[in-house]
């Protein structure tokens, strides 16, 4: 029996190969990979302490091992400096641990509609809401991204790091004080991240991403690929962009649903 992952890994691969091959000479709307790099250092930490935020099976902990290399670089970007000062909340940790994901269901030549059939009730769910993801328009889902992206930037309200919990890189889902929620660029994203799951976006469609903005600013984003390339949503505008289309300097971004990390070519 497959899994919900190996089967939603298959579908949203295949897809995304296709559509490259069919991409116009010349442009480029996949971003390119170079060579593997470190987790960003408060990436990693996240995967320690909350794996259920991570997204992570516990198992490629061993990619990111305490003596492993990690980006030194800070995704402290807000935008504007936070007026609040808040205290340091507790750690917190997750004993969840996703699926593991071999792909070899679509390569089987299994039909999907069976493999839904041989699963369980949880997986089948996830499953038929991928497919049902898959099969909708892509304006049709620009539009879930879209709102998304801007009821997360929205209802989080910008906040340091240094300001939250005392540390200079801290990422989280966006922390509740008061009734508001606040965080930094990891947390909008993070967040957006839950968001779109919950909606019914595969996961291997979604990966985090670090760039640097034109201020200079090291800077967290969430992209998500569809079948015209690759999007992004940011907490610094309110509509989901293709990346090409930002003035950033794109430095590293995730192999999704993985520990693994590589460089933008």
């Amino acid at each position: 029996m497959f899994s919900a992952r190996n089967i939603i890994t298959g579908l949203v691969s295949t897809v995304a190969l296709l559509a490259a091959v069919n991409a116009h000479a010349g442009s480029m709307p996949f971003m390119p990979r170079g060579e593997g790099v470190g987790a960003p250092m408060g990436f990693a930490d996240l995967c320690r302490r909350d794996l259920a935020t991570c997204g992570l099976p516990s198992g490629q902990l061993a990619v990111m091992g305490l003596e492993a290399p990690s980006s030194a670089a800070l995704t402290s970007s807000v935008g504007a400096i936070a007026p609040h000062q808040f205290q340091a909340p507790e750690a917190t940790s997750s004993n969840d641990e996703p699926l593991l994901v071999p792909v070899d269901a679509l390569q089987a030549g299994t039909p999907a509609s069976a493999l839904v059939a041989d699963a369980p009730v949880a997986e089948t769910a996830q499953v038929s809401a991928t497919l049902a993801w898959m099969a909708q328009a892509e304006r049709e889902q620009l539009k879930l991204l879209n709102k998304v992206n801007q009821t997360v930037n929205r209802d989080v309200k910008k906040a340091s790091d240094l300001d939250l919990y005392g540390q200079p890189e801290y990422w989280s889902l966006p922390r509740l004080i008061d009734g508001k929620l606040y965080g930094d660029c990891e947390d909008y994203a993070l967040e957006k991240r839950r968001q779109l799951i919950t909606a019914g976006v595969p996961e291997s469609a979604l990966s985090l991403a670090v760039a640097v903005t034109a201020r200079g600013e090291s800077h967290a984003v969430l992209m998500i690929s569809l079948k015209s390339g690759d999007w992004v949503l940011d907490n610094l505008t309110p509509w989901a962009t293709p990346w090409e289309d930002l003035n950033y300097r794109w430095v590293e971004r995730q192999v999704p649903g993985t520990a693994l990390w590589t460089s933008a070519a």
